[in-house]
């Protein structure tokens, strides 16, 4: 992390909103390829647009992460996620109920969503998050965004702007400071088949899949919380 910019911040107001031009500038910044730090319903995430491979290479050099691991995708809809992944029955049903929401989706990729990813991976992570400020954000960009929680790679992540602010200012482009998150983690379920895998679940428990998905089409083969 030896490069240094100069980072612009913006700071949401307490109705977590920030003013029109604002907006528009993140947007195009994230088109762009610049990277952003921003506030979720979980803990603060750092990402760019999707479309630009620079963009993931600068976000693991931020984060210090090894680039083996695949970044998750961020779009504003669950319509705007089908243009990216293969949709299944499964999605269908767990984004009706838990988009937006800390609920992430594995699917494999349609022939434009392989542009978000590498060749040697099979499946993209993709996410419609309960934050209307992030998604009008996303939704204004225009394009996808790959992202990740905004922390240093084996360091716990991040909820709270004071935190953000002493980590990364000077090492992106732009923070939105929106006081504290809620924290906790996403749960991750692998919808590509008529079985789902929860991977990891988080703040979406198991026992609300099992509402969605019958619980003989339900697998757990991650972290339990």
């Amino acid at each position: 992390m030896s490069l240094r910019v100069d980072t612009k911040i913006f700071h949401a107001s307490d109705a977590g909103k920030l003013p029109e031009e604002a907006i528009q500038t993140l947007a195009e910044a994230a088109k762009a390829c610049r990277t952003i730090i921003f506030p979720t319903d979980t803990v603060y995430g750092l990402g760019s647009t999707g479309l630009i491979k620079a963009a993931s290479r600068r976000i693991y050099q931020i984060k210090a992460r090894s680039s083996i691991k695949p970044l998750p995708v961020l779009v504003w809809s669950a319509e705007e996620a089908k243009k990216w992944v293969q949709w299944t029955d499964q999605a269908e049903k767990l984004s009706q109920k838990f988009w937006p929401g800390a609920l992430t989706l594995v699917l494999r990729p349609t022939q434009q969503g392989k542009i978000l990813t590498f060749p040697e991976y099979q499946t993209i992570a993709i996410s419609v998050l309960n934050h209307p400020l992030l998604n009008e954000i996303i939704k204004i960009s225009g394009v996808p965004w790959v992202s990740t929680s905004a922390n240093i790679s084996g360091s716990p992540a991040i909820s709270k702007a004071e935190d953000v602010l002493s980590t990364f200012r000077g090492t992106v482009d732009y923070i939105i400071s929106a006081g504290d998150t809620p924290g906790g983690e996403a749960t991750i379920i692998d919808a590509t088949g008529k079985t789902i895998r929860i991977l990891r679940e988080g703040k979406i428990s198991a026992s609300q899949a099992f509402e969605v998905c019958p619980p003989e089409n339900v697998s757990v083969t991650g972290d339990k919380k």
